[in-house]
Formats: C-alpha cells, sequence, structure tokens
C-alpha cells in the first residue's frame, strides 16, 4: 500500500476570481506572460498573483487612503 508523506499544512488552499478585463488589456498581458514565462501551464496565474502581490506592496496614494475611486482605466483608452 502507498502511503502519502507530505504534511497537509503544506498545500496551499487556493482562491479563485472570475473577472472581466478590456478584451486589448487580456491579450497584451498573455503576451507578456508568454515572451517571459513561456506557454506553460499556471504561468498565468503565476503572473497575476505576482501583480497583486506588486500591487499589493506598492505605495498607496493619497486618494486611495481617502477611499476615493481609483482612476478607471476606460477613461484612458488609447
Amino acid at each position: 500500500m502507498w502511503l502519502s508523506t507530505y504534511n497537509i499544512k503544506e498545500i496551499e488552499k487556493m482562491g479563485k476570481l472570475n473577472i472581466k478585463v478590456r478584451e486589448d488589456i487580456d491579450t497584451k498581458f498573455r503576451r507578456a506572460v508568454f515572451r517571459r514565462k513561456g506557454m506553460k501551464k499556471g504561468n498565468i496565474t503565476n503572473a497575476v498573483e505576482e501583480a497583486m502581490l506588486l500591487w499589493i506592496s506598492a505605495p498607496s496614494k493619497p486618494s486611495e487612503e481617502k477611499g476615493e475611486p481609483a482612476q478607471n482605466l476606460n477613461d484612458n483608452k488609447t
């Protein structure tokens, strides 16, 4: 009988996001992930996690601390 030797506590729980983004942003992001990391399962997830951590650790702007909404990206379509 085969028994697993890993510790249950070592397994990370994963959250799930279902988001909608503009198609041009999605395309640019996917191309950037492919260029930097290659086309391998999990690379987009890893890149999104990295981006989220960078966003969380970035210093907040005074307007964000007051609870004002962030600038809408749709206002800057190119």
